[in-house]
């Protein structure tokens, strides 16, 4: 359900339906192509996400390195936070291509969207920045080290990777939350 129209009327975006809940409902528009691939893009991320982090969780030692830096508890909590958000993003995601979330209220699909999105976008881009800006050599051992510090080859390699996830992330998740709130409009336009 959207929030009611400026009318009072409620609208249910269930594509099943063109009937009134009070006195409209309306059929969502069909996801497009695009929208079902950027969904299932961004729940094959959250997907990988989610087992990364319950691997973290189960092996928290071996994750967190032989200077962990920070209290057992501090880094699980964190972990599990990452892992809960990485499920609700893919159902989420899900949620804006399959005619199951058209029933659910779309705030509780398009907050989570919007927040995943600027989470990815804030972790993703400055890290892919970082990770360029060593790699062509204006600061060789990322922005914020001094300038005699050195960055092993190894750990560049595994921030390379671990910074163009979150950027991965960023990319499929934005246009997901782009092209959801595209259709909600879509519907509200056709009630206006």
């Amino acid at each position: 359900m959207l929030p009611p129209l400026a009318d009072g009327t409620l609208v249910d975006m269930s594509s099943d339906s063109d009937s009134v809940v009070g006195s409209a409902r309306a059929a969502a528009p069909e996801p497009g192509l695009a929208a079902v691939r950027w969904a299932y893009a961004a729940v094959a991320w959250m997907v990988v996400s989610f087992l990364w982090h319950v691997w973290m969780g189960i092996d928290y030692e071996s994750a967190m390195g032989a200077d962990p830096g920070g209290p057992v508890w501090v880094f699980l909590a964190y972990d599990g936070l990452i892992t809960v958000l990485s499920a609700v993003g893919a159902v989420c995601a899900l949620a804006t291509v399959r005619p199951w979330g058209q029933k659910i209220p779309q705030w509780t699909v398009r907050v989570p969207l919007l927040c995943g999105s600027a989470l990815l976008v804030v972790r993703g881009v400055p890290g892919m920045v970082e990770n360029l800006s060593m790699l062509v050599g204006l600061t060789p051992a990322g922005l914020f080290a001094g300038p005699d510090a050195t960055l092993p080859p190894a750990e560049f390699v595994r921030t390379l990777v671990i910074n163009g996830y979150f950027f991965l992330g960023a990319v499929v998740l934005v246009p997901v939350a782009v092209l959801h709130g595209r259709r909600l409009r879509a519907v509200r336009a056709r009630h206006a």
